[in-house]
């Protein structure tokens, strides 16, 4: 059972600073290029809560927020509520869409109950860094994004309460996001029992969710352990998988090594390859029907490869489930790499010589750049795949999804202290 609750909902006070110049990406898709433009764009910036440059990050972060809210540049609603988020977006392909969503404060679970799931691996590195932001600043910060099984009618109550002018509406590098407080009794009850008997998979957020459980098993640990206190839930953003604006892309591989004579070798052992040009590859990887379909850009070759013979997958990764075994992610990270050409993808990718990307120009652009031997680039996944993982209780390889575009930063947090 999912249980979720409205909440008096922190915020920026519009009157005090333009939200466009404060609101940021998640943490972990903010480079450091990105960090100093975002830093310099506004002195309140939500970077400095979530990423904040001070030697002691996590001190500094806290000593912003309380400061903030002192001098009323952060204000606290006076009532709960829900809040409807919308996001209209343009690909890179120009095509427009609207994704919508519930923000409300969900009750934490450990994936073993079954109702909240997982679907990547976690490390405990971002665990670590995420834990201590939130022993110092006592919040959720930045949404969680689940998804839940193919019930957008649930939402219609609050897709009726959005009919209304937004609180929030604001435009940002090309997004615009609109939020409406969902606040009448009724409507609430409503929402919240339309999918209190559903199952929620993580689609991003995974290191955060697990530093929301650890926090609270910390908190229930030190005698805080009354039900309805804050730190027994999390600030998720919910979405339906049948929403029409909800978009899944792949996350393309960089690798810093060769892709040499030899290493094509070993690769049309098991894979046919079809040569193509930079042009026509993402149209021929797209129009692909089999599993295992990679495609392959060096600075002197561009292929889309197709697995001869799933047996070989099956041989030679058969401690891997089934239900995962034969995604493309697998097949490239785990057979291609890993066992025909000996790479641990996720040492590489820790240590720099892997890198992802969901932008197809430049995963197609960047072979025979800053070191880059090869680019592997993805098919997109299907939101099915993901699902099926999840339902088996498996996990996807790590970066094995990007769902676009992230959820902003900075509409609203979730304070985690009864009184606050």
């Amino acid at each position: 059972m999912i249980e979720f609750r409205p909440f008096r909902a922190l915020h920026y006070d519009q009157a005090m600073v333009p939200l466009a110049d404060v609101i940021a990406p998640p943490y972990d898709v903010i480079d450091a290029a990105h960090l100093d433009r975002l830093y310099a764009r506004n002195p309140h910036n939500v970077v400095r809560l979530i990423l904040n440059k001070a030697p002691d990050r996590y001190t500094a972060a806290a000593g912003e927020l309380r400061d903030w809210r002192a001098r009323g540049v952060l204000a606290q609603e006076r009532q709960p509520a829900l809040y409807w988020y919308v996001q209209d977006f343009a690909l890179p392909d120009g095509s427009r869409h609207c994704r919508s969503g519930l923000l409300a404060a969900v009750r934490l679970q450990p994936f073993s109950a079954g109702n909240i799931l997982p679907h990547e691996r976690t490390f405990a590195g971002p665990k670590a860094d995420r834990l201590k932001l939130m022993h110092a600043c006592r919040a959720n910060l930045s949404p969680i994004f689940g998804v839940y099984p193919n019930r957008a009618a649930a939402m219609a109550p609050a897709r009726a309460a959005a009919e209304s002018a937004p609180w929030i509406d604001v435009e940002e590098t090309g997004e615009r996001h609109r939020v409406w407080r969902v606040a009448d009794a009724a409507t609430v009850g409503e929402l919240t029992a339309a999918l209190r008997d559903t199952k929620v998979f993580i689609a991003d957020g995974h290191h955060r969710y697990e530093t929301a459980l650890a926090y609270r098993d910390e908190r229930h640990a030190a005698g805080d352990t009354d039900a309805d206190d804050p730190h027994n839930f999390m600030l998720m953003y919910l979405c339906s998988m049948d929403d029409p604006g909800l978009v899944v892309l792949p996350t393309h591989r960089l690798w810093r090594g060769a892709f040499d004579a030899a290493a094509w070798a070993r690769a049309t052992q098991h894979f046919r390859v079809e040569d193509v040009d930079g042009d026509t590859l993402l149209a021929r990887l797209a129009a692909a029907r089999a599993p295992g379909c990679i495609g392959v850009r060096t600075p002197t070759r561009t292929a889309v490869l197709h697995l001869k013979d799933l047996g070989a997958v099956d041989g030679a990764l058969a401690a891997i489930a089934p239900i995962i075994r034969h995604l493309d992610v697998t097949v490239l990270d785990r057979f291609l790499l890993g066992h025909l050409l000996g790479v641990d993808c996720v040492a590489a990718g820790q240590d720099g010589r892997l890198l992802y990307t969901h932008d197809d120009r430049h995963a197609l652009g960047a072979a025979g750049q800053d070191g880059v031997g090869a680019a592997f680039l993805l098919r997109r996944p299907r939101m099915g795949e993901v699902a099926e993982a999840c339902l088996a209780g498996e996990v996807m390889p790590q970066k094995s999804t990007y769902f676009f575009p992230k959820l902003q930063t900075g509409l609203v947090f979730h304070l985690l202290d009864a009184d606050a």
